[in-house]
């Protein structure tokens, strides 16, 4: 939902209107107590702003709004703080209307993994700043990924519903475990991986992930495989994956004709109606748990070792990251610290040899 107008074609008794950066509502509504009986022409500043976002919030609450006035059950107590939270209302209330916001917004994945179970845990309590604060202490240990997740979600969830929260007491700080040299194949062990492989679908899916970098659920989004077999190799990866259509190129180039890869053989699963998590654990269990094709990493481990030899063969972090889909924060954060010492060299070698031909 982008845009004012395309909002208010589902509305039928106010619209959302822009005043200055944010949004309000502006219809006919019931006059406040001490002004009478019968309606008036009345504006409801709402505190979003006025973007993507921010529309699809005023929508939720106009469709609320709109509820109230059709069955006759509207309070100004209400909505006097700009649909803020209303006295007597459960934060389960909250959540089941902050939940029908949010899973039309994140892949099904997402929403299934950081929002579903968190919201659905909501009491039957007001919401309140203190409520929130308690239910993620109770939740969560201080300093963990779940803490963390947490207090991202609820603090999304109080800012839907128009209450200030101050998460920075409990949330604490979390750092995922760095990754080790240890943990990430070599190119070599990589390619006897391979060849150790019978069954030729999964031999073909971990011959991509190695050669592109790919998210496991990836090699099962890309737009069309037959742009493996063009000059430059380059694929590109749909909508539909965790961060959105991408472009890649694959690293060695050479792994193209070593692996195969442009005969394409998807194995014998069922990948349509599957979402992100779904097909990615497929992925896991049949590389990783079966005895004809077990493999002694994790498949994602693929994805790092890509990452890692974009580094040592020159790639600048800003177009490693890029072609990987996530930020160069992230890139440098995770795994610049799993760089080997031979692959240090490797890059000083490099940088020297640059250096010496200008």
């Amino acid at each position: 939902m982008d845009s004012i107008e395309q909002a208010n074609q589902g509305l039928s008794r106010i619209a959302i209107v822009r005043r200055g950066r944010k949004l309000a509502f502006r219809g006919s509504l019931p006059k406040r107590p001490g002004e009478g009986r019968g309606n008036k022409q009345t504006t409801i500043a709402l505190g979003v702003f006025a973007n993507p976002s921010g529309i699809k919030v005023a929508l939720a609450k106009a469709q609320r709004l709109e509820s109230d006035l059709n069955m006759e059950r509207f309070t100004w107590a209400d909505w006097e703080k700009g649909g803020g939270s209303p006295d007597g209302k459960s934060a389960a209330d909250w959540g089941k209307e902050y939940a029908a916001v949010k899973v039309a917004t994140v892949q099904p994945s997402t929403y299934r993994t950081n929002y579903q179970e968190r919201l659905e845990s909501l009491p039957d309590k007001p919401l309140t700043e203190e409520l929130l604060l308690s239910h993620v202490q109770q939740r969560s240990k201080i300093n963990t990924k779940g803490r963390r997740d947490d207090c991202i979600a609820f603090r999304q969830l109080a800012k839907f519903a128009g209450l200030t929260v101050d998460f920075s007491g409990v949330k604490g700080r979390y750092e995922p475990k760095p990754l080790s040299p240890d943990d990430v194949p070599s190119d070599s062990e990589i390619e006897v991986i391979w060849a150790a492989i019978v069954n030729p679908g999964w031999k073909w899916v971990y011959g991509m992930l190695a050669t592109y970098g790919l998210r496991p659920h990836e090699v099962f989004r890309i737009a069309n495989t037959k742009g493996i077999a063009t000059d430059t190799g380059k694929i590109s990866i749909l909508d539909d994956s965790k961060t959105g259509r991408r472009d890649v190129w694959p690293l060695p180039d050479r792994w193209r004709s070593q692996f195969n890869l442009t005969d394409v053989v998807f194995p014998k699963i069922r990948f349509e109606g599957r979402d992100n998590q779904q097909l990615g654990e497929r992925v896991g269990a049949n590389l990783c748990g079966s005895k004809d094709r077990k493999i002694p990493h994790r498949p994602y481990a693929l994805r790092q070792a890509w990452a890692i030899r974009s580094a040592v063969m020159g790639v600048p972090d800003s177009i490693a990251a890029r072609w990987m889909g996530h930020s160069v924060a992230v890139h440098a954060k995770t795994y610049h610290a799993a760089i080997s010492q031979l692959q240090h060299e490797a890059i000083w070698r490099r940088a020297n040899q640059l250096g010496n031909s200008i």
